[in-house]
């Protein structure tokens, strides 16, 4: 009999990612780490999808890149969204991914997990964002991240 490996564990298991006490780094990988969001319009579906979400009281977003293979997150859920980290994900997953086929007929947009990181120090929110914000830098796409369309500031840091 064929014994198949275990899948690594992304999250932690004992943790309950509910409630606006935390902020987390997400990362969030396009299927085959394909380029797909260098098409602008791809793009501005994760960023509408973004603001959307967060007009609607599920999240503060401090920030986010969305680079052409990959987008980065820095967010907490808030007290209103009653639902966990990884449902609020997958909702935006879901929905994005849905919008891709439909508009492109691309499928499918993402990798089946993401990545998280619990901010644990307020010392640290800011590194977060320069990592966030400059990865176009890192990359050698722009010379200063303000120069990239698709990475924003929006929610006051909590520091």
């Amino acid at each position: 009999m064929m014994k198949f490996q275990d899948r690594k564990k992304l999250h932690l298991t004992n943790f309950e990612y509910k409630g606006s006490a935390h902020i987390y780094f997400i990362t969030v990988c396009t299927a085959d780490r394909q380029p797909l969001f260098l098409d602008k319009k791809l793009a501005k579906v994760l960023e509408d999808e973004i603001e959307f979400r967060r007009e609607k009281k599920e999240i503060k977003i401090f920030c986010y890149c969305v680079m052409p293979d990959h987008l980065h997150i820095l967010l907490s859920l808030t007290d209103d969204y009653q639902k966990s980290l990884q449902d609020w994900v997958s909702s935006f997953k879901r929905y994005t991914a849905k919008i891709a086929k439909e508009e492109q007929n691309i499928k499918p947009l993402w990798q089946r997990n993401f990545f998280d990181h619990i901010v644990r120090t307020e010392e640290s929110i800011p590194d977060f964002v320069q990592y966030i914000l400059n990865n176009p830098v890192r990359k050698g796409i722009v010379a200063n991240w303000e120069e990239y369309p698709f990475n924003k500031m929006l929610d006051s840091l909590p520091l």
